[in-house]
């Protein structure tokens, strides 16, 4: 029986190195499988970042030159659009000078309706140096039938006023004397009061007119900003043409009459159109007719 006891107990601790050595066989198989693998899970984790790295910067690159593809694109969008704005612009600017243009003309048009005599509509297209920039020079001339000292008018801001005269008659262009022009003369009256006087320029479009000749008794009776209009006493100037307003009225101590002086009706500096008139006279059949037509039918 102890025998069969002492059996018993060696049989176990025997089995404990056998275990132990199976167990050291299965880590040394583990190990080696993992070391084997280990260059290939390195490679493979080195290759995947460096395809990770060169992906993205591929990426990047690809959002970049289409970002500024996308961005010349709006560039030559926007230049397009600016260039199609600055021609709407124009056009607008063509458009209201077109609507200004039309005003001034039928302006023009409702003063050559209602004024008899006119000979001619002309635009103003160059100024003469020959005379110091004092006179004008019109589109028309003979052909048209214009002719030296012909009264020359315009309309401007609702006035009929006068401009000047034609001291010369081309073919084609005329030249004209306007009435601030120092050889300027003109008989006149006050509208208001009916005093009649003469008027003069002073040889500058900044300077007043002077009205002479006018008796200080009268002029007693004048007020600053009363008009003064052609009286059409002489054989040139239609009455009725506003000349200037009074703007002061000098008392000379040693003289008889007064002077006054007038600011134009006409703002010379925006004139551009031009009416060269024919003052009509009665003839002995009172009928009115041209002085023209009045010569010729004498020379008959």
């Amino acid at each position: 029986m102890p025998q069969k006891k002492r059996s018993r107990g060696i049989a176990p601790t025997q089995g404990i190195p056998l275990l132990l050595m199976l167990a050291s066989l299965l880590l040394i198989s583990i190990s080696t499988r993992s070391i084997l693998k280990l260059p290939g899970t390195v490679t493979s984790a080195v290759t995947g970042g460096v395809q990770y790295v060169f992906s993205s910067i591929g990426d990047f690159v690809k959002r970049s030159v289409f970002s500024i593809r996308e961005l010349s694109d709006l560039r030559n969008q926007y230049d397009t659009l600016a260039e199609k704005l600055e021609a709407y612009e124009a056009l607008q600017r063509n458009y209201a000078d077109l609507l200004a243009e039309n005003a001034r003309l039928k302006e023009q048009l409702g003063f050559a309706q209602n004024l008899t005599g006119i000979k001619a509509s002309t635009q103003i297209i160059a100024k003469d140096p020959g005379n110091i920039f004092s006179s004008y020079i019109i589109d028309k001339g003979i052909s048209s039938g214009i002719g030296k000292n012909m009264a020359v008018a315009a309309f401007q801001n609702g006035i009929q006023g006068l401009a000047g005269k034609i001291i010369e008659a081309r073919n084609s262009t005329s030249v004209v004397l306007p009435i601030f022009d120092q050889r300027f003369y003109v008989s006149a009256r006050l509208s208001r009061t009916r005093t009649e006087g003469l008027v003069s320029g002073q040889g500058s479009a900044d300077n007043p007119l002077v009205m002479r000749y006018i008796p200080k008794l009268d002029a007693a009776e004048i007020q600053i900003g009363d008009m003064v209009v052609t009286s059409g006493l002489d054989s040139i100037y239609p009455s009725d043409l506003a000349i200037g307003r009074v703007k002061e009225i000098l008392m000379p101590e040693y003289s008889s009459s007064a002077v006054i002086l007038l600011d134009p009706s006409l703002n010379f500096s925006k004139l551009e159109y031009l009416f060269v008139i024919q003052k009509e006279t009665e003839d002995p059949t009172g009928n009115l007719a041209s002085k023209t037509v009045l010569q010729e039918r004498d020379r008959k």
